[in-house]
């Protein structure tokens, strides 16, 4: 059984739903507004998109405090998506010294942690292998 909050964010957050500003382009994600923090246009209208599959990474922090249902170290990182909007997301296939601010990741939806027998998933990022096309 599915709870009503997560119902209610299933498409944004499973299909990386973001929203475009109609005046200015400027891409919300994860929230819808009723400004647009870039033109303040109000109340601004605003399209549904998704998110491009890759983008580069602008910052990133390595956490070794973590929930017992992980285990350190995680790379985490604060992506600029292509076509815009920006999330923040675990890094896999990578280790923490070969991350690197400008690096081009994918979106990858896999599994986060597991609880009581729950698989609980979300997306991570993990970096473009050279030559590889978007999926």
């Amino acid at each position: 059984m599915i709870t009503p909050p997560l119902w209610r964010d299933y498409r944004q957050n499973n299909r990386m739903e973001a929203y475009k500003c109609k005046n200015c382009g400027y891409v919300s994600y994860p929230e819808k507004r009723k400004v647009c923090p870039k033109c303040k246009k109000a109340p601004s209208e605003f399209e549904t998109i998704t998110l491009g599959p890759r983008g580069k990474i602008l910052t990133y922090t390595i956490a070794y405090t973590l929930p017992a249902e992980f285990e350190p170290p995680i790379p985490l990182a604060i992506v600029e998506m292509d076509g815009g909007g920006r999330i923040y997301a675990m890094v896999s296939e990578c280790k923490p010294d070969q991350i690197k601010i400008g690096m081009e990741v994918e979106l990858d939806y896999r599994e986060i942690f597991q609880e009581d027998g729950y698989h609980v998933q979300s997306f991570k990022v993990k970096p473009v292998k050279k030559g590889e096309e978007p999926k």
